[in-house]
This record gives C-alpha cells, structure tokens and sequence, in this order.
C-alpha cells in the first residue's frame, strides 16, 4: 500500500517538473521572439527614410514625421529592452505576481504604440476622400513598405507578449486546480 502511494507521488513530481521544464521553454521561446520582434520594430522604423521631389523640393519622410512614428520606435524598444532583461528571472520569479504584472503592462504598452502607429500608416496608405487627405504611399513607397514591415513585427511582439500571459495564466490555474 505504501509502495503504490510512493509510486503516485513519484509519477506526480515527474508531471510536475515536466509541466514547469514546459512553461519555461515556452516562456523563454515567447520572450527570446518578442524581444526580437520588438528589437527589429524600432530598427526598422528607427532608419527608415525616403526623400522625393514635389515641384522642386525635396521633402523628407522619416520616423520624425509622425509622433505615432516616434512612439514606435521608442515603445518597442522599451519592450525589447525589458524582454531580454526579464529573461534571467523567468526561473526565479515563476511563483511571482511582479514579472506578470510588468508582462501585461508592457503588452499594453506594446497594443497602444502598434495601433498609433497602424492608424497613421493606415491613414498614409489609403487617405480619408471624406477630409480631404491624400494618399502618400504612392509618392514614399520605400518608407510605406518598411513602415508596413516594422508595425507587422510590432504586431508579432504583442501577440509574443500576448502569448506569455496565457501561458502564465494557465500554467498558474493548473497549479491552483492540483493543489
């Protein structure tokens, strides 16, 4: 009797630490691609920079053009930067509120920089007939096209991010529903 309740107790510490060995590859993955996401959001954003000529003068189109642009850059370097340094303590602070906690608000952070800037390049792309504003991408398709670019992978650090809360979140509830 004894042997088989050692035997269930056993194989439920081999579930466990599987489950925790699981939660941190996936954390780490999540982190390691959003931090990359993130990172090479602002980069490309960050240089991103065309000049054309309208009637003789030459006017410039860089991340500078647009608070939401600056916003971009800055936002998502913010998150890259708190990406890689929250990767140390994944292991330390798994039973912890606080790395949640600042996972959430940075993907806050992350959903309100990469819709600013989606809606000013929405805006840039297609132009609003009813006020009167003009289409811009066709006269700054470089600057169009790596502004595209650099939102996607604004968009891929948020769902990374996105990601990590769930999979805390449910890694958390199976540890509640097993005690």
């Amino acid at each position: 009797m004894e042997f088989e309740a050692a035997k269930i107790s056993n194989t439920d510490q081999n579930s466990s630490r599987r489950s925790r060995k699981r939660y941190l590859v996936l954390h780490v993955f999540f982190r390691l691609l959003g931090a990359t996401a993130a990172f090479t959001a602002a980069v490309l954003m960050g240089l991103n920079k065309q000049t054309s000529v309208f009637a003789g003068y030459a006017i410039n189109a860089s991340h500078d053009s647009s608070p939401a642009f600056k916003f971009l850059v800055v936002g998502n370097g913010i998150v890259g930067g708190y990406l890689v340094v929250s990767l140390p303590f994944v292991s330390n602070l798994m039973d912890g509120c606080i790395l949640t906690l600042l996972d959430l608000m940075n993907m806050a952070l992350l959903m309100g920089v990469t819709s600013a800037a989606a809606a000013v390049g929405y805006i840039g792309k297609h132009g609003n007939d009813k006020i009167g504003w003009a289409k811009v991408c066709p006269y700054y398709e470089k600057f169009c096209k790596r502004t595209e670019l650099s939102v996607g992978a604004s968009f891929l650090a948020f769902f990374c991010l996105l990601s990590i809360c769930l999979v805390t979140s449910l890694h958390r509830r199976k540890q509640i529903c097993s005690d």
